[in-house]
């Protein structure tokens, strides 16, 4: 692909992501909220394609969008909201705000004159199988298995935490 073809494509990507990171934060239902993040790990799995990357964007669709997703949405049934807790769409700044820089953001997109992204300077095998590997499990190995046993811990926080709700809420009925 050209320059200019990476350009417009990374624009487009960008655009793409931030409209559903907008998306994700304004809508009231969680779970719309899920497919919302899901559409910005595909788009970031895109920006990785563009790198010149694909074991990372892979990486990003399988472990992102599959499988920390599959928690996050198991966590969302679990808690059980009701359709009267979602209720109360109101009109607020995000959502009147949103397709304006949509909108702004384009327009800068389409009048910056198709200016191409200054190559840097990459290093070989970058984005590849051996070179991530070398590095994740050797100088981040401590922060990778960090990073899970976080994700874990934030898991049973909301697990307990709607554990708790629903004990309340059985009390309050009786």
């Amino acid at each position: 692909m050209s320059g200019i073809g990476i350009t417009i494509s990374f624009w487009i990507i960008a655009i793409l992501a931030v409209g559903l990171s907008i998306a994700a934060i304004s809508t009231r239902h969680p779970l719309k909220s899920a497919f919302f993040l899901v559409g910005v790990f595909f788009a970031s799995a895109a920006a990785y394609l563009l790198l010149e990357a694909p074991l990372i964007a892979v990486l990003q669709i399988l472990v992102y969008a599959g499988a920390i997703m599959v928690f996050i949405i198991f966590v969302i049934m679990y808690i059980n909201l009701r359709p009267e807790e979602l209720e109360g769409a109101k009109i607020t700044a995000v959502k009147v705000l949103s397709p304006i820089i949509a909108i702004l953001m384009g327009t800068v997109a389409v009048t910056m004159n198709y200016k191409t992204i200054s190559p840097v300077d990459i290093q070989e095998g970058f984005g590849q199988v051996k070179a991530v590997s070398e590095i994740l499990y050797t100088r981040f190995a401590f922060a990778f298995e960090a990073l899970s046993l976080l994700l874990l811990i934030a898991i049973i926080g909301a697990v307990v935490l709607a554990g708790k709700n629903e004990s309340e809420n059985k009390g309050a009925r009786s």
